[in-house]
């Protein structure tokens, strides 16, 4: 049977993304809130936990964009179509300004099904033709409500489901085996060539510090 075509925004509450303003102050070193930002997400939707960063304890107005298990995050600002799901761990998290959250009814579609759709490459296409396209492309919470779903009866979501996660599990193993290998590769060169390299030293402007001796600062210009 042909899945029927329901609208995202009959599946699903979505909610716009919170003020800019709300993130003036967000940080590594803030000891409140985490906040889920576009470079939180990885390619195999999910969240990268390890750089969080938080807003202050102080911050008030967050309870609207909380997030909880289920949910999806879509970055609506920029690197449009990016897409997490939200593991139960997360709540109590919020969502950037660069964000909007999907909360799926599940008693007509399963989350992981839908977040799966949502990242097919087809309707990445059709979601960024709704894109306003300025100095940053932007997509509003009416343009992703309007999104067509094709929706196929529960029980097969689950089954799609259930394949999908076993897909998304050996997606992390393999980026994780890809980022220790390109460690390993960089450390071969400094093993075997040390940290100068022929013409570097002699170029570099007298009094400088050695490489070795450079202050290691943390790094905070990360994209939002």
């Amino acid at each position: 049977m042909k899945p029927e075509s329901v609208m995202l925004g009959d599946l699903c509450q979505v909610t716009p993304s919170p003020s800019s303003d709300l993130f003036t102050e967000l940080s590594v070193e803030a000891d409140g809130t985490p906040v889920v930002t576009p470079a939180d997400i990885t390619p195999a939707r999910q969240i990268d936990t390890q750089a969080l960063r938080r807003l202050p304890s102080t911050a008030t107005g967050l309870e609207r964009y909380r997030l909880r298990g289920g949910d999806l995050v879509l970055v609506r600002l920029g690197s449009v179509g990016r897409i997490a799901l939200v593991d139960d761990g997360d709540e109590q998290w919020i969502y950037h300004s660069s964000c909007i959250r999907i909360r799926p009814d599940t008693s007509r579609v399963d989350p992981v099904f839908l977040a799966a759709y949502l990242a097919y490459p087809p309707v990445v296409d059709e979601l960024l033709s709704h894109v306003q396209v300025g100095t940053v492309p932007v997509l509003t919470a009416g343009s992703l409500k309007a999104l067509p779903v094709a929706l196929p009866e529960l029980r097969k979501q689950r089954l799609m489901a259930g394949a999908l996660s076993e897909v998304a599990l050996q997606m992390s193993v393999q980026h994780r085996i890809l980022a220790r290998l390109e460690a390993v590769g960089q450390g071969l060169f400094t093993k075997i060539l040390g940290d100068e390299f022929p013409g570097m030293a002699a170029s570099r402007p007298t009094g400088a510090l050695s490489k070795s001796k450079v202050p290691r600062t943390r790094r905070t210009n990360r994209m939002s």
